[in-house]
């Protein structure tokens, strides 16, 4: 017997539908444009894929390509995106994970027997885009582990088989395919990949696995992504206006400060930096009055078992 829940949406309006309704179902009961534009969904404050079954009475925002939140999970998908270009430009690549945040960036680690150098790039960011214009659709499965290990073992995915057994026992295990290309992975992820608008590669690493030295070493790709072309340049743009109020430039070209070997990281302050350096300590000495506040002044240097302690 299918149970009623209710949704109240950001405007205190409350629609009611049966349980496991999705969020992008929800979506396209409101219209076909907020549909189309729809990547996820915030519920209770949580982003969620738009594919989720909702079960319970929440409160639910929907996320579109023009919210921030949107943007991550557009990265998020051009992730897979750039390991399914890799796989077709070199079959049989492995492949590890992404990253967590994907508030202006993505990433991607492989097994590759060299890094990755700038010519690999070009091959890898036109096949992106001829993934992109397929536009395929995103699609969540959700799996049992050994069902999870028999399709990883299957297709020769040994890293994933180590990142299955890091999934906590009880908790939902979902794959993630866009064509031919399978991922164990969280989500959330768009609708179809046309979604993901433009897309620029920036550098390449190398990354140990789990970040621990004492694993192989593998490949890593960064990149970004956003809605369109024209939001792609608008962020470069801003990138080169805060190169240009780098401090590390503006002290060296306004005779604030310069740094030498005899003492790295640490400034030696010229005099017209001096003026901004007291400046600043007054303020901070006025604004500690003003509120209540004592002054304490620490040691510089401590011993090197302290940073054993702390990590």
């Amino acid at each position: 017997m299918s149970r009623t829940i209710h949704i109240t949406l950001p405007d205190g309006s409350t629609k009611d539908f049966e349980a496991g309704v999705t969020v992008l179902e929800v979506a396209q009961s409101i219209g076909k444009r907020l549909a189309r534009e729809t990547v996820a969904g915030l519920i209770d404050g949580r982003l969620v894929d738009l594919r989720t079954p909702i079960e319970e009475d929440v409160e639910l925002k929907i996320v579109t390509t023009r919210d921030p939140e949107g943007g991550e999970v557009i990265r998020h998908s051009a992730e897979h995106v750039l390991a399914d270009a890799v796989k077709r430009i070199w079959p049989g690549t492995p492949i590890d994970a992404g990253r967590q945040d994907h508030s202006e960036k993505f990433q991607y680690d492989f097994r590759f027997p060299r890094p990755f150098r700038t010519e690999d790039f070009e091959k890898i960011e036109e096949e992106m885009r001829r993934i992109i214009k397929e536009d395929l659709p995103f699609e969540r499965i959700e799996v049992t582990r050994e069902e999870a290990r028999r399709i990883m073992e299957e297709r020769g995915e040994d890293i994933k088989l180590v990142r299955l057994e890091d999934i906590p026992e009880g908790e939902t295990i979902t794959l993630y395919r866009h064509g031919d290309f399978l991922d164990l992975c969280r989500g959330p992820h768009v609708q179809r990949t046309s979604q993901i608008g433009a897309v620029r590669l920036l550098e390449a690493s190398g990354a140990y696995f789990k970040g621990d030295e004492r694993n192989e070493m593998l490949q890593r790709i960064y990149g970004t992504a956003f809605p369109s072309k024209k939001e792609l340049d608008a962020y470069f743009a801003r990138l080169e206006e805060i190169k240009k109020r780098d401090h590390r430039k503006l002290g060296r070209e306004l005779d604030l400060f310069s740094f030498h070997p005899e003492a790295p990281a640490s400034p030696f302050f010229h005099p017209r930096g001096a003026i901004i350096y007291n400046a600043l300590v007054d303020l901070m000495r006025e604004k500690y009055r003003r509120y209540g506040y004592e002054e304490v002044i620490t040691p510089q240097i401590f011993d090197i078992s302290l940073w054993k302690r702390s990590g």
